[in-house]
């Protein structure tokens, strides 16, 4: 078969989806003649102007092309390995810092996906994992060489990482530290370089040879951050550096110049005050500082200038991040990224074209769009300070980039209006990302009754509905449960569609993963205006593990669920509930094929009764001093946790369990719970798959990182056995990452949540 001519999308909304979106791959690497099994030569994702009946969405590269799904119950995944495609609403947090090299390539740093690269100005994104060199989940840093837009670099809280291809590849150059800033002008490089990531003991080192060699400079005063670095642009000896708060510590808003190339520095303008921004002029040796008064909460700042970088002066009083366009002689910028409220006079983009000598404000924030959220506080900086946030174009001094806690936005008309770069709406209310996901996905879940009818369910972005197979997604958080979101996000930590009703689903929703949760019930296939809240759940964050009894009936179905740490039960249709099994510890809820109802978590395994109590299936003994469980009490995120985290049972009627921690596993028991044969062992195991109709095959899902959490190498991804257990191959075609923490097979359709990625559908691969 010709992998560069696929057939014409056709069958149900999901199919035509998930073929437009490879069609859409492959086209682009055919086109440019481009090997499409190679991942140092990845397709571009930039989606195509579609239809909202197919829409397609920009993707993570594959390494190997795509065929056509197969439909009926022989799941393509069987005989071949899938490739996963990622469908989500776009956005998720939190990004550190945004860089751009005048060529059109953008880099963003995330703390969970490494790098999020475009190469065409923030049309279509990707992320950038071990498999292309980054293998450090956290970024703290990023830059372009001033010289050759072709250079990266990345800072990462685990050492520095470099690219000679404009970030299709990265190698590490430098083995450790927290790399909190990075400048780089040709051979000459200087990282701000701190030795834990909440240390604030920083130092500045140098390198003449594009990084292969380090030298420190000599040593800032103890107790300084460094927030960022400047290379004057004549002279490389020339310096400037900002410290300052971290996402993670703090020290003093202070800047500093070096004029020998780190030899010595020499603070500036310390009568001045704490120091949001330094900035050495493109033409001059005019220098430029903006400061603030931190107890001032609404201090517009000043700027102040020196030529020459001695005594400063008071120029304007306005203060900010300091945007001075490389093509347009005389103008300044000032935006202050945590003003960005429509009611702060600061808010907004100032411009000067006088040198300063006069503002007026060219930008407001009130006419910016925001994508699909309506958070009044979208356009602010992130959790690393307002310099990070903000990246400047090297080569046209109009375009600039903001990133913050969820979101990417863009201007190109010098600040006049932001755009946002991470979601397309393709229909009414309707979204799709451009590929700029960072988001923790707590449960997935796909409708036995309807096949495109996809639900998710996220840390911060809350609850989204696809009921287009994945090709976009709809908001269905209800404000006045999501706290301060207001529906633009929320948390929900568990979601259970109806395996025969495709109008019924039910889900936690709340503001956060620490804040009390409710179960929202609808009919009306997740719609907002849809949910009803039901009764009886106590006021307490962690509600997780919703379960449906199968042998209940389909009007009036019986339900359990797990609220800080106990399990409740239903039996109306879960409009009301009642404490089934005071567990102290039991975070996912189980139903077999004839009824039978289990319970596990940090407390072990437990099979309920009919009398409002239950027995442990895992006593301490053979299975070490905790059984399944843990010592950490609280819900499988908590630092050290350890307990079960999925159970299910086949139609042979053995118990399957997943157990998370050090001592983890894969566990499987065919005598009522009596006796456990370990499977598979490792620290990382989250979720697993049964399939009905072929009991021999497994998937298995593996994370070392979760809401947070580094890449370590026994991370798994996803696992298929094709044997019952007895050997595994892994099937991670497509994750820039192998990290999985949920799975969700229904019929031949599977779906699955990964940190970072976020939600990814499945197609098979070309034999």
């Amino acid at each position: 078969m010709d992998p560069c001519a696929l057939p014409r999308p056709s069958g149900s909304r999901r199919t035509r989806f998930l073929l437009f979106t490879v069609g859409v791959l492959l086209a682009t690497a055919c086109s440019s003649g481009s090997d499409t099994t190679s991942p140092a030569t990845p397709a571009s994702t930039a989606p195509v102007p579609t239809s909202a009946t197919e829409p397609g969405v920009p993707a993570s590269e594959p390494d190997t092309p795509a065929a056509t799904p197969e439909e009926g119950p022989d799941g393509f995944w069987v005989e071949t390995d899938p490739l996963w495609i990622p469908t989500n609403p776009g956005g998720g947090g939190a990004y550190s810092s945004v860089a751009a090299n005048g060529a059109g390539t953008l880099m963003a740093g995330s703390d969970l996906s490494g790098v999020t690269l475009s190469r065409d100005y923030g049309e279509s994104w990707e992320t950038v994992g071990p498999g292309r060199g980054i293998d450090t989940t956290h970024i703290s840093s990023v830059a372009f060489d001033r010289q050759d837009p072709e250079i990266a670099f990345a800072g990462a809280d685990g050492g520095l990482f470099r690219s000679t291809d404009a970030g299709v590849t990265f190698q590490r150059i430098l083995p450790d530290g927290y790399i909190s800033a990075v400048a780089a002008d040709g051979r000459r490089v200087y990282a701000g370089w701190e030795p834990a990531y909440d240390s604030p003991e920083g130092s500045i080192l140098v390198s003449d040879d594009g990084g292969d060699t380090w030298l420190p400079t000599s040593d800032l005063p103890p107790g300084r951050f460094v927030r960022k670095i400047q290379i004057d642009r004549v002279t490389d000896d020339r310096v400037a550096a900002l410290t300052g708060d971290g996402r993670f510590t703090s020290g003093p808003a202070e800047a500093y110049l070096s004029e020998d190339g780190g030899g010595t520095w020499r603070r500036l303008a310390p009568e001045a005050g704490p120091v949001t921004d330094v900035f050495l002029d493109h033409n001059s040796d005019t220098v430029w500082i903006t400061t603030a008064d931190p107890e001032a909460p609404d201090d517009p700042g000043r700027l102040l200038v020196s030529f020459g970088g001695e005594a400063f002066r008071d120029w304007y009083p306005l203060g900010g991040v300091i945007w001075a366009p490389i093509d347009q002689t005389g103008t300044l910028r000032l935006i202050q990224p945590e003003a960005q409220f429509p009611w702060d006079e600061r808010e907004g983009v100032w411009e000067s074209t006088d040198s300063g000598g006069s503002f007026v404000r060219v930008g407001d924030v009130t006419d910016w769009p925001s994508g699909w959220t309506s958070a009044y506080w979208a356009h602010l900086g992130g959790f690393d300070g307002p310099v990070p946030s903000l990246g400047f174009d090297l080569v046209d001094g109009n375009r600039a980039y903001l990133v913050n806690s969820q979101w990417i936005f863009g201007t190109q008309d010098g600040g006049r209006t932001f755009e946002p770069l991470f979601t397309d709406e393709v229909g009414p209310d309707r979204w799709r990302s451009r590929g700029f996901d960072n988001v923790v996905v707590a449960d997935v879940a796909q409708s036995p009754a309807d096949p495109d009818l996809i639900y998710a369910g996220y840390w911060d972005l809350g609850c989204w509905r696809s009921e287009d197979g994945g090709g976009s997604w709809q908001n269905c958080n209800v404000p006045e449960l999501t706290g301060d979101w207001e529906g633009s996000g929320g948390f929900t930590g568990t979601v259970l569609p109806d395996p025969e009703r495709p109008d019924v689903v039910w889900a936690a929703m709340g503001p956060d993963w620490d804040s009390p949760g409710v179960v929202v019930r609808s009919d009306g296939r997740g719609a907002v205006e849809s949910w009803e809240v039901t009764d009886g759940l106590p006021s307490a964050a962690a509600v997780l593990g919703l379960s449906l009894d199968p042998t209940s009936p389909s009007d009036d179905r019986t339900l359990y669920v797990t609220v800080d740490g106990d399990v409740f039960s239903s039996d109306d249709d879960g409009r009301s509930w009642s404490r089934a099994l005071e567990c102290g510890g039991c975070r996912t809820t189980h139903v077999t094929a004839d009824g039978a109802a289990y319970a596990g978590g940090e407390a072990g395994l437990w099979v309920l009764d009919d009398d409002g109590g239950g027995a442990r299936l895992d006593q301490p003994g053979p299975l070490g001093p905790n059984g399944f469980g843990g010592d950490v009490s609280g819900p499988p995120w908590e630092v050290d946790w350890a307990g079960v985290v999925d159970i299910e049972t086949d139609v042979d009627g053995r118990i399957w369990v997943v157990v998370l921690g050090p001592d983890g596993g894969l566990f499987t028991s065919d005598d009522g719970g009596n006796t456990w044969q370990m499977l598979r062992q490792g620290p990382y195991f989250r979720d697993l798959a049964l399939d009905p109709a072929r009991p021999e095959v497994l998937l298995l899902a593996s994370s070392s990182a979760y809401e947070s959490g580094g890449y370590d190498p026994e991370s798994g991804g996803l696992e298929i056995s094709r044997d019952g257990g007895e050997t595994w191959t892994s099937a991670n075609s497509g994750l820039p990452w192998p990290f999985v923490t949920t799975i969700d097979l229904v019929g031949n359709h599977l779906a699955l949540g990964s940190p970072g990625t976020g939600v990814n559908i499945a197609v098979p691969d070309l034999p």
